[in-house]
């Protein structure tokens, strides 16, 4: 009778646990600051963003910014393996490696034209990969309001039906983003 009614328990709080809950929790071997109000959700969602500063634009945005000003740069920063599996129809490939000594990568990100919006994205939930990258392109120069991180990145976008391309999409994939 008691495992049920532990098993019961355990069920419940599992379900009540959400994957914003779950993403919204500290890190482990960081607690949060006692004493202090907790924040809204939002300024909790907001916070748990890497590079808060860094501007993100839409899906729903660049798309509609693609077919009417034609003045988007994508930049998918996955690794050439991944990009060549999947990624948004149009988009470059540099690879985003924290290890990586920046020198390199600064020569290939300054070959991007300084006249257009650069969207940075990768397959990551909170732009972990794609957010550094705009600083990056800061720190060489290029206009704040020109460079952003594509909210909810690859997933997103594929979310809404929009182009892909790769190797690994279904062949009617393919054909309905060309």
């Amino acid at each position: 009778m008691k495992v049920r009614v532990l098993a019961g328990i355990l069920l419940g709080l599992l379900a009540a646990m959400t994957p914003a809950a779950i993403s919204a929790r500290p890190a482990p071997g960081k607690s949060q600051p006692s004493g202090k109000a907790k924040p809204s959700s939002a300024a909790t969602a907001k916070d748990t963003l890497p590079d808060p500063d860094v501007p993100r634009i839409t899906a729903q945005e660049v798309e509609q910014r693609i077919k009417t000003k034609g003045d988007v740069v994508l930049v998918d920063t996955d690794d050439s393996v991944t990009y060549g599996a999947e990624h948004i129809k149009g988009a470059v490939n540099i690879y985003y490696d924290p290890t990586q000594d920046v020198t390199n990568a600064d020569q290939t990100l300054q070959a991007l034209p300084g006249n257009k919006l650069i969207v940075f994205y990768c397959n990551c939930p909170h732009e972990e990969d794609s957010a550094p990258m705009v600083k990056e392109m800061w720190e060489l120069g290029y206009a704040k309001d020109k460079v952003k991180a594509l909210e909810g990145g690859l997933t997103r976008w594929e979310q809404l039906g929009y182009p892909l391309a790769g190797t690994d999409l279904p062949k009617s994939t393919q054909e309905k983003g060309q």
